[in-house]
């Protein structure tokens, strides 16, 4: 099988760090952060625009800046090294498909190749500049996508792949989308699957 897999909070767990970080740089720019659930399910720097109220340049500022700092020293989820390396070695290719982009940062490929290298993370393809992960998907003809947002996964479900949500909600129940705990689990459903 094509396996698509993304980064930030799918192969890494920086969800929280990330919003510590963006809560410090609005509090330093003295902006009045809203009350509003915290809105987990967007991909494209929207989240802080809305939550923290960050013009386009602070936007920038803190994906170029403050999150790199954060994705570059990343470490892995536990377990998705070896689940990974064990699709691998049973014949399925392995495609990263991460929404880093050229608008926010210098050379979103290099800093993904980097981490995913430094890390040791074998893939067959890496794909970035993908804010949109159906098309991607469709157009290299995944046939599973792992990512941790629920809009991701909903948009590839509806493209009519399978789609594995990882969230520490595993309650959350979704039409057509598996939620799972952590990449353990995750091996097990893809071997059911087999």
């Amino acid at each position: 099988m094509n396996i698509g897999i993304d980064i930030d909070d799918t192969l890494t767990n920086i969800r929280d760090e990330l919003k510590l970080a963006a809560e410090k740089y609005a509090n330093k720019l003295g902006k009045e952060i809203k009350d509003s659930k915290y809105i987990e399910d967007q991909n494209n720097g929207n989240i802080y625009q809305i939550k923290y109220g960050f013009t386009y340049e602070e936007l920038k500022y803190f994906l170029s800046v403050i999150q790199e700092e954060i994705t570059k020293k990343a470490e892995p989820r536990e377990g998705c090294v070896e689940v990974i390396n064990k699709l691998h070695n049973k014949g399925h290719k392995i495609y990263i498909i991460t929404a880093r982009d050229s608008e926010f940062h210098k050379d979103p490929y290099e800093l993904s190749k980097n981490w995913l290298d430094k890390n040791n993370i074998y893939y067959d393809k890496l794909i970035v500049n993908a804010r949109s992960k159906a098309p991607v998907c469709k157009t290299e003809k995944i046939d599973i996508f792992i990512d941790d947002q629920l809009n991701n996964c909903v948009d590839v479900s509806k493209a009519g792949i399978r789609a594995i949500r990882i969230s520490n909600d595993d309650n959350s129940s979704y039409e057509n989308i598996e939620t799972l705990l952590n990449w353990n689990k995750i091996y097990n459903y893809i071997n059911e699957m087999e």
